[in-house]
């Protein structure tokens, strides 16, 4: 039996509504927003439907969460945010036999209180009632964004796409290997040729905007100035072995050594975080580069 999870948008003083998941989707990768609801924390059910045949047959359990908007509307941040609470409400083996911190359970009561909620019998009732509609006005309105849905891939469009990107590995490194005359002489014959050869122009284009943003890099990292990022990633290494990013501090400066600095004060402020499963890893890099590593973020 297959298990799903839907998800239901519960604002204050007006009726539920449905979250597609595409929507949910967007919003958890950064890629969508809801601006009606910036800057504001909205009620959240996570409901576990068992479904046969592509159809929900009973409800498994409900859950209730917080999300917390930010100024544009988004969740990626406020989802970061809870993560990383989370982790750090989970109770750490006593140092000693008499010694027991209680912080994470200070912890886990502030979690609790900041990121969760209990639905009410009324607010299960409703949501069930949109799964198994006997009525038109079951039915719950669905949520929206702001992206445009998306066109299907076809399989022949996926083929191409996968085809063609597959060497565009190549052409990074042989960008990336020029020195700054190759790389002129490389960026202005490649916008030379997509004047005289037209059915390519685009192609050549490409090229010579990849050779400039190339050019551009070096003369930052070779002169310090320009707009630069202290970055402060916070890892958390799993159970099962992997590890992955749960929040990114970071802060815009002018210039490099601005960002040095910021750096080590970023590793001061956060320094508590460290543990045996949470690492630190400090870096600076310049916008063009904060840019394409996108913590989109």
């Amino acid at each position: 039996m297959a298990v799903s999870v839907r998800y239901f948008l519960f604002p204050e003083g007006s009726d539920p509504l449905r979250l597609p998941q595409r929507l949910v989707e967007g919003l958890t990768h950064g890629k969508d927003a809801m601006p009606q609801y910036a800057d504001s924390r909205q009620r959240v059910m996570e409901v576990v439907v068992k479904n046969e045949h592509g159809k929900p047959t009973h409800v498994s359990r409900t859950h209730g969460t917080m999300w917390t908007f930010n100024e544009d509307g988004g969740i990626r941040e406020g989802l970061q945010d809870a993560v990383f609470e989370a982790m750090s409400s989970i109770e750490s083996p006593a140092t000693s036999d008499t010694v027991v911190s209680i912080r994470p359970r200070l912890s886990k009561k502030r979690f609790d209180e900041k990121y969760r909620w209990e639905p009410t019998p009324a607010d299960i009732d409703r949501v069930i009632r949109d799964l198994w509609p006997k009525t038109k006005a079951d039915r719950l309105k669905e949520a929206k964004g702001v992206s445009k849905r998306k066109p299907p891939l076809t399989f022949e469009a996926k083929q191409a796409l996968s085809k063609i990107s597959g060497g565009f590995w190549e052409i990074t490194n042989e960008i990336e290997a020029l020195k700054e005359p190759s790389l002129r002489g490389f960026a202005f014959e490649a916008r030379k040729r997509a004047a005289e050869d037209l059915e390519y122009r685009h192609l050549y284009a490409a090229l010579a905007d990849s050779a400039a943003d190339q050019l551009e890099l070096l003369r930052r990292r070779k002169t310090g100035k320009g707009v630069w990022y202290a970055v402060l990633e916070i890892i958390m290494t799993r159970p099962e072995g992997f590890s992955e990013t749960i929040q990114v501090f970071h802060e815009r400066c002018e210039g490099r050594d601005a960002a040095v600095l910021a750096t080590r004060k970023l590793l001061a402020q956060h320094a508590e975080l460290f543990n045996d499963y949470i690492d630190l890893e400090a870096s600076v890099m310049t916008d063009l580069e904060w840019e394409v590593r996108a913590f989109p973020d």
